[in-house]
């Protein structure tokens, strides 16, 4: 039996687990919306490097969230929705509500994967690769966009209309062969974030409710499990 159930994308493939439910934890846009023309003063390294600043200024950040994962074995998409939590420097929290109650967290160097229904605790000890794993860096502000990636601007379908829309390559082979990233005009926040695997397949993180720069309370990064829960101690990611 696999204990990688669920983490969110970015985190080794090592991690993935067999049950395609848990696995899309670990691993949007009806109509074509034409890119909006960028302002002339921006090009997309200014914007890229805007909304790295806006994200290294946020203190806290709550969202809702909703994840696809796309496929080329199965016709219809995972998917999962839940709320996210960060404050920084070093603390992070997904909680997915759907399609099982399951809850990611990172908090002083260490990650926890913790699954209600199973009364089951993961500890390990975080390395930079979850750290620094995109969804995570670019949420959290701990990347360098322009060190990692080479930065272009990209149309793709949205239904948000004041947005920026970028195309991030890697510098490096990795994961993932390329992002799309949809940023807000008037927050310079990420509203959607698009990967794309060598192999074909694609995750997408939408999100809304976005609020900033407001107190969450210490007890959100903090995890109460019944006395009865198994807990299994790793140790680092291999």
């Amino acid at each position: 039996m696999s204990f990688y159930k669920a983490v969110p994308a970015g985190i080794r493939a090592g991690l993935f687990s067999a049950r395609p439910l848990r696995r899309l934890v670990l691993l949007a846009c009806v109509a074509i919306q034409p890119l909006l023309t960028a302002a002339a003063d921006l090009t997309a390294d200014q914007v890229a490097r805007r909304l790295e600043n806006r994200l290294k200024a946020v203190v806290t950040l709550r969202a809702e969230f909703r994840q696809f994962y796309y496929s080329s074995s199965t016709p219809e998409p995972m998917t999962g929705q839940g709320q996210l939590f960060i404050s920084r420097p070093d603390r992070m929290r997904w909680e997915y509500n759907s399609p099982e109650k399951q809850i990611f967290l990172v908090k002083d160097g260490n990650f926890w994967l913790y699954f209600p229904e199973d009364k089951q605790l993961i500890k390990n000890a975080a390395r930079s690769e979850v750290q620094e794993s995109e969804i995570l860096g670019l949420l959290s502000g701990n990347l360098s966009l322009s060190e990692r990636y080479r930065v272009e601007f990209n149309p793709f379908p949205s239904e948000r209309k004041n947005v920026y829309q970028l195309r991030l390559i890697p510098v490096e082979d990795g994961q993932f062969s390329y992002l799309l990233l949809e940023i807000d005009r008037d927050s310079w926040l990420i509203t959607k974030a698009v990967f794309f695997e060598p192999a074909g397949g694609k995750l997408e993180y939408h999100f809304r409710r976005i609020v900033t720069d407001r107190k969450i309370p210490e007890e959100i990064f903090n995890l109460r499990v019944p006395p009865d829960c198994e807990i299994i101690e790793t140790g680092s990611i291999k």
